[in-house]
């Protein structure tokens, strides 16, 4: 009988600073197989041929899927309608395809949380990062013995800034790597602007303003950042991202500071600072001397570089996509009341695309059969590797290893069947 697993046999901690390095060392009962092929075979078959099973299906399913994608797309140009981006809508083309390119336009977002406003921009975007704890987890393993394998587990702590809150009481060493709840939900927290339409009147709902993803960071010189009431306690440090400190440190730092101390408005330090620098700004702990009470005061801004973060401590940083110089263009089905909605065939496959810049309908279709192209390799490529005989056929030579073992079986009992006996 196989003795179990063997307990934690030595702990070994070893810090540069505070432990942050945990290793642990385990020796396992893992005896080396005997015979070929590593023993029974069946355990191997029944995996590699389920396996198999499952190849079969997903390549059966791409290559059906393929060719009803091909065909839609082969039955899009015929079908297309090219509008004029200026022109308003025409009632004649309601629920047909629609090709549009031109300039998009919108009044801009606001985030009311922080008072910040965008004229004109299509997305705005809110990243909140924690500063915290985070476990990085590395094994090896090494036989020692016939027997015996040494298994050695090593967890490294170290400090990040993160969008995930990790839960540190879930470490391997939570003692000295505790991860405390964050002042605010931390994250992305995205607006899409929905009044977005093209000079001609035609509404672009958010569903396609939503596929224009390439960000650009947002500079706070000017933005008009407001205390919220419920964070007193922080200010701006830099000229784009915005950092609160935890809240067990409110207490110490938002001590009056000295007179003399360099803190001045928000305008007018983003404005020194963006024009020496150009750097994007950060929000960091608010000093004594807040404004008179029944007023949204704005953001106060500590000169100089920014403290040292600390567990806990959250950071804003704001993105946004501006309207393309360019213009966009778009593939879509024109609704009843001038707006832009996914467009489907019979079968359910549909259309819904909106690019930046000029494009003409043949070249958004032929981009469309690329990608189309793209997946059906890629799910060929899966298909085919999970059909590969490495593994199906692996257990194999276990079941030829049954037939001399069976003759030999046979022979022995034929033999000391008709072996004369003993004198």
């Amino acid at each position: 009988m196989p003795r179990p697993v063997t307990a934690i046999v030595m702990l070994l901690l070893s810090s540069a600073c505070a432990q942050d390095l945990v290793r642990s060392v385990h020796y396992e009962y893992r005896p080396i197989a005997r015979g070929r092929g590593g023993g029974g075979g069946v355990g191997g078959v029944v995996p590699g041929v389920g396996l198999s099973v499952l190849s079969g299906v997903l390549l059966w399913w791409n290559e059906g899927r393929a060719v009803r994608e091909s065909r839609m797309l082969h039955r899009l140009l015929p079908s297309l309608v090219r509008l004029d981006a200026d022109s308003p809508p025409d009632p004649t083309h309601d629920g047909r395809l629609v090709h549009l390119s031109g300039p998009l336009r919108a009044s801009g977002l606001v985030d009311p949380e922080w008072g910040l406003q965008r004229q004109g921009v299509l997305r705005l975007r809110r990243s909140a990062e924690v500063y915290q704890w985070r476990e990085e987890r590395t094994e090896t393993s090494q036989r020692v013995s016939e027997r015996e394998v040494r298994r050695e587990v090593t967890h490294r702590y170290r400090r990040t800034w993160g969008r995930v809150p990790v839960d540190s009481s879930r470490f391997e060493a939570p003692h000295g790597h505790h991860n405390p709840e964050p002042v605010l939900p931390v994250g992305d927290t995205t607006f899409t602007a929905t009044d977005a339409a093209l000079p001609g009147g035609i509404h672009v709902p958010a569903g396609l303003v939503a596929q224009l993803s390439d960000y650009a960071a947002v500079p706070l010189a000017g933005a008009g950042l407001t205390q919220p009431k419920h964070l007193p306690s922080a200010a701006i440090t830099g000229v784009g991202t915005v950092s609160i400190p935890f809240q067990q440190r409110g207490a110490a730092l938002s001590r009056p500071l000295p007179p003399g101390s360099p803190v001045q408005t928000t305008d007018d330090v983003l404005r020194q600072s963006g024009e020496a620098g150009g750097r994007t700004g950060s929000l960091t702990l608010r000093p004594a001397g807040a404004a008179a009470s029944g007023e949204t005061p704005p953001l106060p801004v500590l000169r100089g570089p920014p403290p040292a973060p600390e567990v806990g401590d959250v950071r804003l940083r704001w993105s946004e996509v501006a309207s393309p110089a360019e213009g966009v263009s778009i593939l879509a089905r024109q609704g009843r009341r001038g707006e832009l909605l996914p467009w489907s065939d019979e079968a359910g496959r549909g259309v819904y695309r909106l690019v930046r810049g000029v494009a003409s309908a043949e070249e958004m279709v032929q981009q469309l059969r690329r990608e189309e192209r793209a997946k059906k390799w890629l799910a060929r490529a899966a298909g085919c590797g999970g059909a590969a005989p490495r593994r199906s056929c692996r257990p194999y030579p276990h079941l030829s290893d049954l037939a001399p073992r069976a003759a030999q079986a046979w022979l022995s009992d034929c033999g000391s069947s008709s072996a004369p006996p003993p004198t």
